[in-house]
């Protein structure tokens, strides 16, 4: 890392000035990363920040030197080789003035210090409204109450408390694995309407309980918490309150336990409700359990403990590496490597100590940026898709803040940063052709462009086996796993009810001739009537032909019979329609997936150039596809109407086409016709995606497609 140079040109602004610390301004000595750091506390403004020793020897020679030029000679000569630059010194004593922790020979001293002040507020004020999403509201000082309670409270902070939290999880845990199955199954209400209020007041409880979690402990080691209030987290009130007084913690496990504090108390709470829900049975307490088990524990890991978001595990991981202000020391670190390697800006300072810093902290900026980008358009789609216009007001809100906002900082920094002295005109040329290119990039180069589709792999033929008529099974002519031909028998069953109605209408057949050869002759009027009810007998007699020759259950086209559990019910009655198995082919597949007919109009415009299908499982080969055909999704296709036309007496049901749903949109089915492949072992109802190569067109192009598809599938616009 190069050393910035030890001269500089502002230096004749502050050499004779008379400055020291105001009052009430403390600094005591931290140890990073083996290195000896001193944190400068502001008590007034409960701020903190970090020096160098270089640094803070300066500063205690401004306390015994008359000017700030004294200053830096003495300490130039007790230690020339570490002694801080003139640039360094000018930079440091902004700083500190900016932040009103300097008392200087100036006239108003007072109300400079007021004006600071009044400036940090506003700074502070204007932060948290930029921050829109994420906007905290100061309501208490909790200090004074944490003290009265620590006594109360403060002894579960031991290795008697550790104990006792360990007990706790432990049997927690245990109650959720020998309970695993109802658990889960309880899952699916959840987001009930039922249950959403108590789930909403579970949240507030246990959040209330986790920031108090950080002040207990914040207290315990001796900081002070001078802020609790209100976070209104996408709107969304949820308490916090303000310990970074443990950021001048000397032992950095004390720091990393504050930090930890709120999930503690979080897994805590869960294992309690854990051992409460497996006890109790169903009511009020039992889902209120169960919500707190929900939010305390895979909410805390989710969110808490994620250090790619400012919450716990993010200061945590801050205390851990000792690398305070993570975030914005990486997004220096990244700033850096752009002045230095795309503006060329000379004597740039790494914000880093060494390369391997220097490459994941540009990786920690680059993941957190993308994660939250993510986080929030899946909070935005969640949201919109319940209430729209609150979705719509934050997409506008996100548009703002993360375009808008961003690129006004941007176009700021290139008109006004004194790093760019000299090179500003270059970086903004830079600026300028790098978004030119980006957007010619993004708007006029051909990119590859595929469509992919989930579907199901079937066999060509497939139709499932139901029996035709109530009867008792009494014989499996055909063992499962038997290839057979199209209409070989399979099952045979028998119907004494349906015998005994057959014998009933042959009698009432006969007597039927005899009543007509006699009214032939007295009544013909009677005679017509009775012949008009001989041929009703003689309809319902072929039905009930039918219905018995159905009992013979034939093979509806040729395959493979498959019926693994048939033969444990021989013997037993079956009813009208039951399932018997299926018959499937074993040379001819096809992959079926629904898709929507926008989508359809584009991959059959003779605009497909390649298709592939890989299956779930088989991930490693993609086979090869010889025909692509469409089929409205509520059309029976060809199969269907095959098999719908099929004798009732072969016990045929096929694809049942009255019964198909319909859509409210039009949707197709789309068969991809697979070639057989000897490598890849195909089974009727594997998963599977299909991926459509089309021909090359501009990532704007695709991106607004897809933009438009997702609005119209979601919320019909």
């Amino acid at each position: 890392m190069n050393r910035p140079p030890t001269f500089d040109e502002s230096w004749h602004r502050v050499e004779d000035r008379r400055v020291c610390l105001r009052p009430g301004v403390e600094i005591f000595p931290q140890r990073f990363r083996g290195m000896r750091w001193y944190v400068v506390q502001d008590s007034l403004g409960n701020r903190f920040f970090r020096i160098r020793p270089p640094a803070y020897r300066f500063i205690c020679e401004l306390e015994r030197s008359g000017t700030v030029g004294g200053a830096w000679e003495r300490s130039l000569k007790n230690s020339p080789e570490e002694a801080p630059g003139q640039g360094e010194v000018v930079q440091l004593l902004s700083q500190l003035h900016q932040s009103g922790l300097l008392r200087s020979d100036l006239g108003g001293d007072v109300t400079a210090l007021f004006e600071a002040q009044q400036k940090e507020q506003r700074r502070q004020v204007t932060a948290q409204w930029a921050n829109l999403f994420f906007l905290r509201i100061p309501l208490i000082n909790p200090d004074r109450f944490l003290q009265r309670t620590l006594p109360a409270v403060g002894w579960l902070i031991s290795k008697l408390g550790l104990v006792i939290w360990l007990l706790l999880l432990v049997l927690g845990v245990k109650a959720v694995a020998e309970n695993w199955q109802q658990f889960r199954a309880e899952s699916g209400g959840l987001l009930g309407a039922a249950n959403l209020p108590w789930l909403y007041a579970a949240i507030i409880v246990i959040k209330g309980l986790h920031e108090y979690g950080h002040g207990y402990f914040c207290r315990k080691f001796g900081g002070e918490v001078p802020q609790m209030g209100i976070m209104l987290l996408l709107f969304n009130p949820l308490p916090y309150v303000d310990a970074s007084s443990s950021w001048a913690f000397r032992e950095k496990s004390k720091r990393a336990l504050v930090g930890a504090a709120g999930m503690i108390v979080e897994i805590l709470l869960a294992s309690v409700a854990a051992i409460v829900w497996a006890n109790t049975r169903e009511g009020i307490e039992h889902a209120i359990a169960y919500n707190v088990i929900i939010i305390a524990s895979v909410g805390t890991l989710l969110f808490n403990l994620n250090p790619l978001l400012r919450f716990d595990g993010y200061h945590i991981l801050s205390d851990l590496l000792e690398v305070p202000n993570l975030q914005s020391r990486a997004s220096r670190t990244a700033l850096y490597l752009l002045e230095k390697y795309v503006f060329r800006v000379p004597n740039t300072a790494n914000p880093a100590e060494t390369r391997v810093e220097t490459f994941w902290l540009t990786f920690y900026f680059v993941a957190s940026f993308i994660y939250r980008i993510l986080l929030l358009v899946g909070i935005l789609l969640l949201v919109s898709g319940w209430f729209f216009i609150i979705g719509i007001l934050l997409a506008i809100g996100f548009f703002v803040l993360w375009l808008v906002v961003p690129v006004f900082k941007a176009i700021k920094y290139l008109l006004t940063s004194p790093r760019l002295e000299g090179r500003r005109h270059v970086a903004a040329a830079i600026c300028l052709g790098l978004v030119m290119v980006l957007g010619a990039a993004i708007s006029l180069v051909p990119m590859p462009s595929h469509f992919r589709a989930n579907g199901v792999i079937r066999s060509d033929p497939f139709a499932r086996v139901y029996a035709g008529s109530a009867g008792d099974l009494v014989e499996m002519l055909v063992p499962s796993g038997t290839v057979v031909v199209e209409g070989q028998p399979l099952v045979r069953m028998v119907s004494f009810d349906l015998d005994q109605e057959i014998k009933l209408l042959q009698l009432d057949l006969r007597r039927l001739e005899t009543l007509k050869r006699d009214a032939l002759e007295t009544d013909p009027v009677r005679h017509l009537s009775l012949q008009e009810y001989q041929q009703a007998l003689v309809v319902r007699q072929q039905k009930l032909a039918d219905q018995k020759a159905s009992l013979l259950v034939r093979a509806p086209v040729a395959g493979r019979w498959i019926s693994p559990e048939l033969g444990t019910v021989v013997g037993a009655t079956l009813q009208r329609g039951t399932e018997l198995g299926v018959v499937q082919g074993e040379e001819k597949f096809y992959m079926a997936a629904v898709v929507r007919q926008a989508e359809v109009a584009r991959l059959f415009g003779g605009n497909i150039q390649k298709t592939g299908v890989k299956v779930r499982g088989q991930e490693a080969k993609t086979l090869a596809v010889s025909d692509l055909q469409a089929i409205p999704a509520d059309h029976p296709g060809e199969n269907g109407r095959q098999n719908s036309n099929q004798p009732q007496a072969q016990g045929v049901a096929g694809m049942d086409a009255g019964r198909q749903a319909m859509s409210s949109e039009p949707f197709f089915e789309v068969r991809a016709f697979l070639v057989p492949d000897s490598t890849c072992m195909l089974v009727h109802g594997q998963q599977g995606i299909a991926r459509l190569d089309l021909p090359w067109e501009p990532l704007l192009s695709q991106w607004l497609r897809s933009l438009r598809q997702l609005f119209q599938r979601n919320y019909r616009v």
